[in-house]
């Protein structure tokens, strides 16, 4: 089927954009730890604290402490981590089952083998959530990153978003450590970039595809929210520092050179990309509103090149037209396909 083909491309475009994200993180890591001074004084450094929010609408918080409290799910959610492994010094520990109060896992991250970084959490706190109280766990390393930081805490709080039917959680992250380096404070905005998109991008990702009550439908909204946010994002960089060439390409001038409504179209045309994002997390009527709304913007946009600039290199209209014309059809091919 033409449909299912056009699909499963979408997902490996998706794929390859988680790919590229893990792999710009590691690299930024490893390029602030070769250019940072080997100046090391912990007195010189205040702690750092970190917090990060997160609701998943379709997850429920048994579910997602299961999978969190797990440390072989952490690299399937956090760009800059590789893998993980038992501690020497320990017993195995079976990593794809929740760390029990006590036991220790390593966390590799960089760049193995040529720039590895590795810390040993140690599960101090675990407690499920229940119907009457949120669900805690606690990882400590007092050791943290050797030369980089000590004292690391990481905790999270998972709650229910409606307990009257324990459906849809809440989730905060945070995390605290003590700076060693420059490197560590050097590191903050990235850190801070790295929960953010683990959080907020591939957990709800990584969740929805691992769910099997979760209908066809749902996992192409939240693949196309993921896509159309993405390409917003490439959108404005491109209208920003990129030379504008999507619109050169479609025969309008940059867009310093557009008019002032041009410009405002533009600039909505960035826009509904992330908004579209941010509904797709919802699921239902509401992602599908994200789906036309971005649908609609796009090809409205290419109208307004067409009738004001003529075609260029390609029509915008006709691109438009067929590019969402292909997405309302896989939308439909997947309403008519059964759960997985």
């Amino acid at each position: 089927c033409n449909l299912s083909v056009w699909y499963e491309k979408i997902k490996r475009v998706r794929n390859t954009n988680w790919s590229k994200m893990r792999s710009t993180v590691t690299l930024t890591i490893v390029a602030l730890a070769t250019t940072a001074s080997p100046l090391s004084l912990s007195s010189a450094y205040s702690p750092i604290s970190l917090s990060t929010k997160s609701k998943l609408s379709q997850t429920p918080p048994i579910e997602l402490y299961q999978f969190l409290a797990s440390p072989a799910n952490w690299p399937k959610i956090v760009a800059s981590s590789s893998s993980v492994e038992s501690p020497d010094n320990t017993k195995n520990v079976d990593l794809s089952r929740p760390l029990r109060q006590g036991q220790s896992v390593n966390e590799i991250f960089g760049l193995p083998p040529l720039f590895p970084l590795s810390v040993t959490w140690q599960c101090v706190k675990s407690v499920p959530p229940t119907n009457t109280k949120k669900g805690r766990l606690e990882f400590y390393s007092v050791n943290g990153v050797p030369g980089i930081a000590t004292r690391c805490k990481m905790n999270f709080d998972i709650d229910a978003v409606n307990r009257n039917n324990n459906e849809g959680s809440n989730l905060v992250l945070e995390m605290e450590y003590e700076p060693q380096s420059p490197l560590a404070v050097l590191a903050t905005p990235i850190l801070t970039v790295d929960n953010a998109l683990a959080l907020k991008v591939l957990l709800p990702s990584v969740l929805l595809e691992s769910s099997d009550t979760t209908v066809p439908l749902d996992k192409f909204r939240s693949l196309m929210g993921s896509l159309y946010g993405i390409a917003g994002l490439s959108h404005a960089y491109d209208l920003l520092f990129g030379g504008s060439q999507l619109l050169v390409a479609a025969g309008a001038p940059p867009f310093e050179s557009l008019p002032l409504q041009g410009q405002a179209l533009a600039i909505l045309w960035c826009l509904v990309g992330p908004l579209s994002f941010i509904k797709s997390r919802f699921g239902g009527n509401i992602a599908d509103l994200g789906l036309i709304l971005y649908g609609g913007v796009e090809i409205g946009g290419a109208f307004a090149i067409r009738s004001g600039y003529g075609a260029g290199e390609l029509d915008p209209f006709v691109n438009a037209i067929v590019v969402q014309g292909i997405v309302g059809l896989a939308w439909l091919y997947s309403s008519t396909k059964k759960t997985e």
